[in-house]
């Protein structure tokens, strides 16, 4: 099953920082994945003109098995110039902290955050499904419906 729902937040200089937090999910379901997709950063209509806003974010990778905490900026915007940037950036499976680490803003974040989970159940995880998925060992190849070239049949002799 999957779960989506917006996300946004506005950073300015009284607010310059903001979380996003993995969910609690209720114990009888377990998540397999979830994510975050940050789709647009913009600055808002009162932004100073020629000053810079930097957004930087603060995550965690696994390196060689290891949690390293990773900040690197993702929008440099400049009202005047650049008023919004459509980043497309996934951050999957754990919390991130956007920061305004220049400027006064408002620079607003927005995207969805996704999950997909199963209900869990006496020891075993039950996943949703559709009947209309067809399942591939099933199907067969048709020689004689296969596309014609040239007029040729593509069946081998």
């Amino acid at each position: 099953m999957e779960s989506e729902s917006f996300y946004g937040v506005t950073l300015t200089d009284k607010e310059p920082i903001a979380q996003f937090e993995v969910p609690e999910i209720p114990e009888e379901y377990v998540v397999h994945s979830h994510k975050l997709i940050v789709k647009q950063l913009a600055l808002g209509p009162d932004a100073k003109s020629g000053e810079f806003n930097v957004v930087q974010v603060e995550t965690f990778t696994n390196e060689d098995g290891e949690k390293k905490e990773v900040k690197i900026p993702i929008a440099v915007l400049k009202a005047g110039e650049t008023r919004s940037l459509k980043p497309n950036i996934e951050f999957p499976n754990g919390s991130v902290t956007f920061k305004l680490v220049q400027g006064t803003g408002p620079v607003y974040v927005c995207g969805k955050a996704e999950m997909n989970f199963g209900e869990f159940n006496d020891g075993e995880i039950y996943e949703e499904y559709s009947d209309e998925e067809e399942d591939d060992s099933e199907l067969e190849f048709d020689e004689d419906a296969a596309p014609q070239t040239n007029g040729k049949s593509n069946k081998k002799n």
